[in-house]
């Protein structure tokens, strides 16, 4: 399906929030600018306009003679990111048009392989962050040149390394990302402890649990799925252990020393959430929560909608932050999702690819993402203020802070999470001991992965 239109269509649900790094203001620098110098770029002969930060757009692109071609999953995002683009630049490319394609993002960087070298890809493309490797090798993704400098100073160190090549060129814009993030009730807390301050670290849960717990009548200070390795990683992670250390989907890291010693510290934890792993689930946790009678929760920025129901409901205030240390450890990781735009290396029009690429992270890019799908920008937490909405919305800055912590794990096999998973359950429920558990992790993922 292609289209012209630049409408935006109706928000979507927050479900499945991502988080994404930034760009530049558009217009204004550009409109301000008044014949600004251009510079050759130091590759592929673009010219960069230092004043405004921006590659100078091709002329058959920026005269509207030919429009650029876009690949998007979303028809939505795609007509709110053309409107907010035109809007934009309406001083300097008041001609400029655009078509687009929906290209399923798992498949863009496949698709591209083909369409490219055929002619008639997109000049940019969505995708996921685990692809970009895979679109480097391929030769289907260009590096982002002299946006480079630009994105760096707006987003997290780790968002830039996972759409960094090994030639330290970055080869995609950061778009979005999502991230669990430790959720907690000031109200409740305040009532508890006198202090609506959250815990920080995992002591701190353990002596708020010491007064509140009452396993008779369910009354838990915090909750989470202690089944399931999304969760159990931010507790194995502070204590000193990496899945896939050096990003080879051979070598998970089961085998670490770190890991029995780490499952150990998270068994511990069962005192503070003295429940089997099958009766905690997403569902029942996140209900309680909503309730009002869990002072704090694991989980992602899915919930908030619920969350929100249920504070007006229910009459309390909740925050979000990241996920607690241990005390002795290192800060909490988590997995990262994030979704990504990266420009063909096929496109006949690098210079306008870019220039869009890059104006998805920039302030204007952001509040379309954010006002069409509910999604985060992975700004630096200082711009959140700057993208309409975000300012509004007190919960958001919680899930970027945890999310510059989290990890971002080359694409996982499907034998990964089963492994991960059967280990933490084999840990949390004692049914065999740290060392064995971690032993039969080693052994079932070579199995899976046929070493």
């Amino acid at each position: 399906m292609r289209s012209n239109g630049a409408n935006a269509g109706p928000s979507m649900n927050r479900r499945h929030l991502l988080a994404a790094g930034g760009g530049v203001a558009a217009a204004g620098a550009l409109a301000a600018c008044g014949g600004p110098e251009e510079e050759e770029a130091a590759s592929g002969g673009l010219e960069w306009d230092a004043d405004a930060q921006q590659y100078v757009i091709e002329a058959e692109i920026a005269s509207g003679e030919v429009p650029l071609k876009l690949w998007f999953e979303n028809e939505d995002l795609a007509n709110a990111q053309i409107t907010a683009f035109k809007e934009a630049f309406k001083d300097v490319y008041p001609d400029i048009q655009f078509e687009y394609e929906l290209v399923a993002q798992n498949d863009a960087v496949n698709e591209m392989s083909l369409a490219g070298e055929a002619g008639n890809g997109g000049d940019v493309f969505m995708s996921f962050y685990d692809q970009v490797a895979r679109a480097i090798e391929e030769g289907t993704a260009a590096p982002l040149g002299e946006y480079e400098s630009v994105l760096k100073g707006r987003m997290a160190e780790n968002f830039v390394g996972a759409v960094t090549g090994e030639d330290g060129q970055m080869y995609a814009v950061p778009v979005t990302t999502e991230s669990i993030a430790l959720m907690y009730n000031k109200t409740l807390l305040q009532t508890i402890t006198g202090s609506e301050e959250p815990a920080t670290t995992w002591e701190d849960v353990q002596a708020v649990a010491a007064e509140y717990n009452d396993p008779a009548q369910n009354k838990w200070t915090i909750r989470w799925v202690p089944g399931e390795i999304y969760y159990s990683y931010s507790v194995l992670s502070s204590m000193g252990w990496q899945a896939y250390p050096g990003g080879d989907v051979a070598e998970p890291g089961f085998d670490d020393p770190a890991l029995a010693e780490a499952l150990d510290y998270y068994k511990g934890l069962r005192a503070i959430w003295d429940v089997p792993s099958a009766d905690a689930t997403p569902e029942t946790v996140e209900a309680e929560f909503a309730a009002g009678n869990t002072p704090y929760i694991i989980t992602g920025p899915w919930a908030f909608s619920a969350f929100d129901t249920g504070a007006a409901e229910n009459g309390f205030e909740y925050g979000v932050t990241p996920i607690p240390s241990a005390a002795s450890g290192d800060p909490a990781s988590s997995f990262a999702g994030m979704h990504v735009i990266a420009v063909s290396a096929y496109t006949k029009y690098p210079a306008a690819a870019r220039v869009f690429a890059n104006f998805l992270a920039s302030d204007a890019g952001a509040a379309a993402l954010y006002a069409t799908t509910g999604q985060i920008p992975a700004l630096n937490p200082d711009l959140l203020t700057g993208i309409a909405g975000l300012a509004e919305d007190p919960h958001v800055a919680g899930i970027v802070a945890q999310g510059a912590q989290a990890d971002l794990f080359p694409q996982l096999p499907e034998y990964f999470w089963s492994t991960a998973n059967e280990m933490t359950v084999a840990v949390w429920d004692d049914l065999s001991s740290s060392a064995d558990a971690a032993a039969a992790a080693v052994a079932g993922y070579d199995e899976l992965a046929g070493l």
